[in-house]
C-alpha cells in the first residue's frame, strides 16, 4: 500500500476543498466531473485509490456480458480472462457480472440468451456478437433502455456502441488471401471454408473476411482460382465427406483459409487423408489449433488479441459507468499478428 496521505493534502495536489474530497471518498454526490476526475488521479498516484477509495465506494455497477459459449483454451476463454484481468484492477465493492453465453452456430440460442440478459437490466453490456440483425436488434434494445454497450470482436453499422474492441476484419480476410496466394503458384486452387449455421445464418465476420479474402484475389488477378463451400461445426462427421468431395473435383487444390478459429478441425482431415501439403490457415491461437501448428498441419493462424480486447472492453465500461468518463475514440483496432510454427514459442499476446 503506498503512504498514507490526507484528506487535506488530496485536496491541495487536486486544487480542490477539503470537503469535496470527503464528498468523493464518500460518494455524496454534488462533486462536479472535472473535481471527481482530479481528485480521483491524485488517489490513484498516491496508491490511496487502490487501497481505500475503490473500496469505500458503495456506487452500485452491474455488469452483463454476452459472448459465445467457451470451453478453456479456446478464443472466448481469452476474452473471459481479459474481463477478469480488468476486474481485478477495479477494486470498487459494488461492481457485478453476469454472463450470458450462447452457441454461436444456432441463432435461436443468441435471441434466447439475449431475451434472459434484458431480464436481468444490467447497467452496461459487453457484447460478443454473431448475428448480423439479431445483433442490430438486441443494440436498438439496449439504446430504448439506455444501456450503454461495448463490442469485442466485432462492429456493426447501424449500431452506437460506447466503444469497440476488434481487428480489422477485412484486413484479416486480405491477409490469409496474401499467405495463401504468396506460397502457391497461379492456377492452384484456394478453398475458402465459412461455418454453417442454424437459422440460415452466417457470422458477421466470416461474411467481412471472405470479402477481404476475395478482394485480395481480385487485386491479384487470381479470383478464378477460388472455391467456396461451408463446413459444419455441430456435425463433423460430414467434413470429412465434403473435403474428399473438394479434392475429387479440384486434385490442383493448393490452399485453404477457414475464417474462424475452427482450422484445426480440418487439419485433422487432411492429417487423415495424408493431405499436409495443402496450406492452411486459420484464425486464433486456441489450444487446438497450437496443437496443429506445431505438427505442420496448419501453416498460419491470424492472432486478434482477445485478451486484450476483454480487458480494454471493460476498463471503458466501468470507467463510464462508475467515474463518468466517456472514451476519447468509440473504434479501437488491434494488429493482426502472424504466428507460424517458427515465431509460435515466442510469441506472448
Amino acid at each position: 500500500m503506498g503512504k498514507r496521505i490526507t484528506i487535506k493534502e488530496i485536496a491541495e495536489k487536486a486544487g480542490v476543498s477539503s470537503g469535496t474530497v470527503d464528498r468523493v471518498l464518500h460518494n455524496r454526490g454534488n462533486v462536479s466531473r472535472r473535481s471527481r476526475i482530479a481528485i480521483e488521479k491524485v488517489l490513484e498516484m498516491t496508491g490511496y485509490a487502490g487501497e481505500d477509495f475503490y473500496s469505500i465506494s458503495t456506487k452500485a455497477c452491474s455488469l452483463a456480458v454476452l459472448t459465445p459459449t467457451s470451453t478453456y483454451g479456446d478464443y472466448w476463454s481469452a476474452v473471459y480472462q481479459g474481463i477478469d484481468n480488468a476486474l481485478q484492477q477495479f477494486r470498487y465493492a459494488g461492481i457485478s457480472v453476469e454472463f450470458f453465453s450462447y452457441n454461436q452456430f444456432d441463432v435461436y440460442s443468441c435471441l434466447s440468451a439475449e431475451k434472459l440478459l434484458l431480464k436481468r437490466k444490467p447497467q452496461g453490456v459487453i457484447i460478443g456478437p454473431t448475428f448480423l440483425e439479431e445483433a442490430r436488434r438486441f443494440c436498438a434494445t439496449l439504446e430504448q433502455s439506455g444501456i450503454p454497450y461495448v463490442f469485442v470482436d466485432s462492429y456493426f453499422d447501424g449500431t452506437h456502441p460506447l466503444a469497440t474492441f476488434s481487428t480489422d476484419q477485412i484486413s484479416g480476410g486480405k491477409v490469409m488471401g496474401h499467405l495463401l496466394a504468396a506460397g502457391t503458384r497461379s492456377g492452384g486452387r484456394l478453398a475458402v471454408f465459412e461455418s454453417r449455421r442454424s437459422g440460415a445464418r452466417l457470422s458477421s465476420n466470416s461474411l467481412v473476411r471472405r470479402d477481404g479474402f476475395v478482394e485480395y484475389l481480385r487485386s491479384i488477378g487470381r479470383e478464378a482460382d477460388l472455391i467456396e463451400t461451408c463446413y459444419t461445426s455441430t456435425e463433423p462427421s460430414e467434413n470429412e465427406g465434403t473435403l474428399r468431395t473438394i479434392l475429387g473435383r479440384h486434385p490442383d487444390l493448393a490452399g485453404i483459409a477457414v475464417l474462424n478459429s475452427r482450422g484445426s478441425s480440418l487439419a485433422e482431415i487432411l492429417e487423415n487423408l495424408g493431405r499436409t501439403d495443402i496450406r492452411l490457415v486459420s484464425f486464433d491461437l486456441t489450444a487446438r489449433n497450437i496443437e496443429y501448428l506445431r505438427r505442420g498441419s496448419l501453416h498460419a493462424l491470424l492472432c486478434q488479441h482477445p485478451m486484450r480486447q476483454g480487458f480494454e472492453a471493460t476498463s471503458v465500461l466501468v470507467n463510464y459507468l462508475m467515474k463518468d468518463i466517456r472514451p476519447e475514440s468509440v473504434y479501437h483496432y488491434l494488429p493482426i499478428d502472424i504466428v507460424l510454427k517458427e515465431n509460435l514459442d515466442l510469441y506472448k499476446e
